[in-house]
């Protein structure tokens, strides 16, 4: 039995508004971690909150992230050949609503966040529950976005901290039992 709000496009169509919509919140059913992708070009760094981030290969470490065409990072990380991904903390909303804010510019810095570098001089969210800095190692437009494929070069990992969630529109976070709260 089919769903009543189930919606398809025919190969090569646009999709209607309403399969949008569902797409959107059938995407919103998946649980994730929040993620913020940073890189820095000359003096300027830039940040993003990110929905799509995952690891892709052990050997050689890589990771990926999608990101929209319309958005500056993929042109910066291209020219800049290099990135960051913060994974956050239970207690960094605040850092995953600031990045995901739009027409924001390249700064000198994210003082209202605070930010550590990696050892290649990268920006990463300050106090994150880890980090990894990439060298971009592949990269492909498909659809509105660009998929970045990037090199691990280095990796920190902060055992204390619990991640940030992100579920149906709310942040979470996990409970002593292991569920959200």
């Amino acid at each position: 039995m089919e769903p009543s709000n189930a919606h398809a496009t025919a190969p090569g169509t646009a999709a209607p508004p309403e399969l949008r919509t569902c797409f959107k919140d059938a995407l919103a059913s998946w649980a994730s971690g929040v993620s913020v992708v940073t890189t820095r070009l000359g003096d300027l760094v830039y940040g993003l909150t990110v929905s799509s981030f995952t690891s892709l290969s052990m050997e050689p470490p890589l990771v990926l992230v999608c990101l929209a065409n319309t958005n500056r990072m993929p042109g910066m990380i291209r020219e800049s050949r290099r990135f960051a991904i913060s994974l956050l903390s239970s207690e960094q909303n605040a850092a995953s609503t600031y990045f995901a804010r739009s027409g924001r510019e390249p700064t000198s810095g994210f003082p209202e966040i605070g930010e550590e570098r990696t050892n290649a001089g990268m920006p990463a969210v300050k106090d994150a529950a880890a980090f990894l800095c990439c060298d971009l190692f592949n990269e492909m437009v498909v659809g509105d976005h660009t998929i970045i494929v990037g090199r691990v070069v280095e990796a920190v990992a902060r055992h204390d901290r619990e991640p940030l969630l992100y579920y149906r529109r709310q942040y979470r976070v996990l409970g002593s039992d292991g569920a959200s709260r």
